[in-house]
């Protein structure tokens, strides 16, 4: 009979890939579109510890053919894959309490990433840090780095998931 069971249960592993990973009271947050990433680059795009979720940066890449003379679509980019990772651990931005930014040129770049930062992110706002750095990993496309930190308290996650019933 367990091992049945265990079939079962290697059959559904086998079928469905683990998105969601769960160590020592950790989760490792990864959304299907990054698991190879995950794979590669062996980072997890999200860790949810407790009643904390981090994020790990996102980087503002430019694509072949954009220019820093308009960062804005590279930016939404970026917020959009901060979307779907926050959206994969069950928060939105309301529940940012820490963003850290990490900008290779912040004069230049400081505006069109606020300016979609403030469409994206309601009040009340998180705290946030924009430093200033000569280079981030993914060579000279990559001009600014998001990391966030989200707080979800596990007795509302508990409470949310039994309203869906």
């Amino acid at each position: 009979m367990a091992i049945k069971y265990m079939a079962m249960a290697l059959c559904a592993l086998t079928a469905f890939p683990a998105f969601a990973q769960e160590s020592d009271g950790k989760t490792v947050i990864v959304p299907e579109a990054m698991q190879q990433t995950y794979e590669n680059f062996q980072y997890a795009p999200a860790v949810r510890a407790g009643d904390m979720l981090y994020l790990s940066g996102v980087v503002v890449m430019l694509k072949k053919g954009e220019s820093t003379n308009d960062i804005t679509p590279a930016v939404t980019r970026a917020f959009d894959e901060i979307d779907m990772i926050l959206a994969k651990a069950g928060a939105d931005w309301s529940d940012v309490v820490d963003v850290t930014s990490y900008l290779t040129n912040l004069d230049r770049d400081i505006g069109a990433m606020w300016q979609v930062k403030q469409a994206r992110v309601p009040a009340p706002y998180p705290a946030w840090s924009a430093i200033g750095t000569n280079r981030l990993f993914g060579g000279d496309n990559a001009i600014i780095e998001i990391k966030v930190t989200a707080y979800l308290p596990q007795k509302n996650a508990m409470q949310d998931k039994s309203r869906d019933k």
